[in-house]
């Protein structure tokens, strides 16, 4: 009905949209009329201007739009922030309240569903997200990821002919029994990493044969002789002995005497005698010759042999050996030969490091094209030094082939070749595949994967994280409905 007589008139103020960054105020002058329908219980009404006002509002529709975005992109505390930029001073409770009052969208059964759960408190508190997977947005919340409470959704929902999960055993049985007609379609990444937990523990119980590999005695090598050591360094006496021999020579060369030169230098005469008789400087830095039979020389045959088979043993150790051969000599004089003759042997290089198991798994896993020379070549290593790790990647690499190329046709000839095999991660990993079978052999034929499930996951996280995780269920839940 309408109503022709005005009951009185009112300046309304509505919040608008910031202006230059200004706040706006707008003074609306309205009139308010009388009711004249008898089964109302309202004597009087307020008139409304439309795409302006609300009722009750006291924010302009534009302003309310702008508030409303705000809030759903991203939550309280930080809404607040922006939204006092671009419409007006909000506190986030009332950004809140504007969230809580966002109706929810209309209902759809989706064709494909797409289910995961995502943590409300991690290890403690689950609930389960819904997606349309032809669409790719989320369809509903549920509180937890029990089997009845997704069952009881499905028959609440009827119309559903695929439903994409991972391989938790709560969402297979609420679908069984809330949907039984439905094509049930396990996660193939979900697939991968099961059998890469199942041979990573492979790998770790046959990690010690490459251990053994690369810690077993290298090949003898001859001793290198004293020549093809590198030359060592020029040291200060050497070098003084250069820049003396030089200039002695120089001033020989002016005609100077030996007194002459021995003021002009600052030398003894003698040590001037001595550099003006030798001919080259090599001659004044030569090792002096021994002077009698080393207390040594009986046992070097024996210390080149010790330091050859072992170059690590300690100099206390051969000290207590050569007593017990008779030797007579102080700890020094054998510390300063076994120098000598350790900086003549060549180190044996450590033995290569052995893989992870992480990194061999890694291997194992990948297609061959998908790994650069380095890694295909350390895989090979391995496989030649442990048969079984060459048994177990030809079994991955079979039911990698299984998911890249959606032969789901030989899915049971390859659990066949697992439970035969002598691994039982393996073989436990078969029999959970044969347990799941219909599932996972509809994952390995069907196009549909659980991918966007886990990113409409992973946008949760990020929700959760804009509200500090204190966010209740129902106010998360309809953040993650009526978001874009």
């Amino acid at each position: 009905m309408t109503s022709a007589r005005v009951h009185s008139r009112y300046v309304r103020r509505l919040i608008d949209s910031a202006i230059g960054g200004r706040e706006v105020l707008v003074a609306l002058r309205v009139r308010r009329f009388f009711c004249d329908h008898p089964g109302c219980q309202k004597r009087t009404f307020a008139e409304q201007v439309a795409r302006l006002t609300v009722r009750h509002g006291r924010r302009t529709a534009s302003a309310q739009q702008t508030v409303q975005a705000v809030a759903m992109a991203l939550g309280g505390r930080a809404g607040a922030r922006l939204v006092e930029r671009v419409a007006a001073p909000v506190s986030r409770s009332t950004l809140l309240r504007v969230i809580r009052a966002v109706p929810d969208p209309p209902a759809q059964v989706p064709r494909v569903l797409g289910v995961d759960e995502f943590a409300k408190r991690r290890g403690h508190r689950y609930a389960t997200i819904l997606v349309d997977m032809e669409t790719g947005r989320p369809v509903d919340v549920l509180p937890d990821r029990e089997a009845e409470t997704f069952a009881g959704w499905l028959r609440a929902h009827p119309g559903v002919e695929v439903i994409c999960r991972d391989r938790a055993g709560g969402y297979a049985e609420g679908a069984a029994t809330g949907a039984p007609d439905a094509i049930q379609v396990a996660d193939r990444w979900h697939l991968m990493h099961n059998l890469s937990e199942a041979v990573r523990k492979v790998v770790t119980a046959h990690r010690r044969c490459l251990r053994t590999t690369s810690t077993a005695p290298a090949a003898s090598s001859e001793v290198s002789p004293p020549h093809d050591a590198p030359a060592r360094p020029e040291g200060r006496r050497t070098s003084n002995a250069r820049t003396r021999h030089a200039a002695v020579h120089e001033l020989l060369a002016q005609g100077l005497a030996l007194k002459a030169i021995s003021r002009a230098l600052q030398l003894n005469v003698k040590t001037v005698r001595k550099y003006a008789r030798a001919q080259a400087p090599e001659q004044l830095v030569s090792p002096n010759p021994p002077t009698g039979r080393s207390v040594l020389a009986a046992f070097k045959p024996y210390l080149h042999s010790r330091v050859e088979q072992e170059p690590d043993a300690s100099t206390d150790m051969l000290f207590q050996e050569l007593r017990q051969r008779g030797y007579r000599g102080s700890l020094r004089t054998l510390r300063e030969y076994l120098a000598q003759i350790r900086r003549q042997v060549p180190k044996t290089p450590p033995p290569p490091p052995v893989p992870s198991a992480r990194q061999i798994t890694a291997w194992i896993m990948r297609p061959d094209d998908k790994l650069d020379e380095t890694d295909r070549l350390g895989l090979k290593s391995a496989c030649a030094a442990c048969p079984e790790l060459a048994a177990l990647t030809e079994l991955a690499h079979g039911f990698n082939e299984l998911v890249r190329t959606r032969g789901g046709a030989r899915l049971e000839e390859w659990i066949n070749q697992a439970t035969d095999s002598p691994f039982p991660e393996l073989r436990g990993f078969a029999k959970g595949l044969y347990g799941d079978f219909d599932a996972v052999k509809a994952g390995l034929t069907l196009h549909w994967s659980s991918g966007k499930v886990e990113g409409n996951v992973t946008r949760v996280k990020m929700i959760k994280r804009q509200m500090y995780g204190r966010a209740k269920l129902d106010l998360l839940r309809k953040r993650i409905l009526a978001s874009p």
